[in-house]
């Protein structure tokens, strides 16, 4: 038999330097998916590029990434993008996505996303579930997550399960229909990627933001803990 084939819907590109040192997000994706035990055949689209499948049922399941961009911009790739995913879904083919992965299926589906009052949200942050059903009993209650973004969810689409909240960020985590997931954490990140992407200047960061920031990155994260859910979801699982 062969592996599940896996459709990663690439935002944006990873600038450099972090790049070159840290690989893009089909390595991140990747790595993440294949240490939580998943096994698959990675297929990938430069959306932001202009490219997009023909069907969501090219593959078996799909990945949406992380991007600067916002998913309420007019730019010219966005709104094919949102009728992808809200073709995928209609479908019932299970997707995933990831910071403005997450954003994108809210918005495709009926919610609404902002850029957040409060301003960024960056660092080692801990996350309070909600509703436990279909999240799998090794994840914890409140796991701790790296989160880097501007926007957020700020309504759900109708029937919607809210499955998680940070201080910051009330709609953390959604799952519709049995099919779509959003998150809005990073497990893909790596603390060495979060360091160098906090130092960056080119983010015109607060500095007590990054201080912050950079102090938690010390700590202990639940990123491989999320990433066998993402494959359990997304039937990457080795049987």
């Amino acid at each position: 038999m062969r592996p599940p084939r896996l459709g990663l819907l690439a935002c944006d590109r990873l600038w450099e330097p972090l790049r070159s040192a840290h690989g893009d997000y089909a390595e991140m994706y990747s790595a993440l998916l294949r240490a939580a035990g998943a096994e698959f055949e990675l297929v990938s689209w430069a959306v932001y590029a202009g490219e997009l499948p023909a069907s969501s049922e090219a593959c078996d399941a799909w990945l949406v990434s992380g991007s600067r961009a916002s998913a309420f911009e007019d730019r010219p790739w966005i709104a094919p993008l949102l009728e992808f995913v809200r073709a995928t879904h209609a479908t019932g083919v299970r997707q995933v996505g990831i910071c403005f992965g997450h954003q994108v299926l809210a918005h495709a589906l009926g919610g609404r996303v902002e850029r957040a009052a409060g301003g960024w949200g960056l660092g080692n942050i801990e996350l309070t579930l909600r509703d436990r059903a279909g999240v799998p009993s090794n994840v914890p209650d409140r796991p701790q997550l790296f989160m880097a973004h501007q926007d957020q969810v700020v309504k759900l689409p109708p029937g919607a399960m809210w499955l998680a909240e940070a201080p910051h960020c009330p709609h953390a985590m959604f799952a519709l229909g049995g099919s779509t997931l959003g998150i809005q954490p990073h497990p893909e990140f790596s603390a060495a990627f979060m360091r160098d992407m906090t130092l960056d200047q080119s983010l015109n960061l607060p500095e007590p933001l990054r201080a912050q920031a950079l102090a938690s990155y010390a700590a202990p994260v639940d990123s491989l803990v999320v990433g066998r859910w993402i494959a359990q979801f997304l039937g990457l699982q080795r049987a």
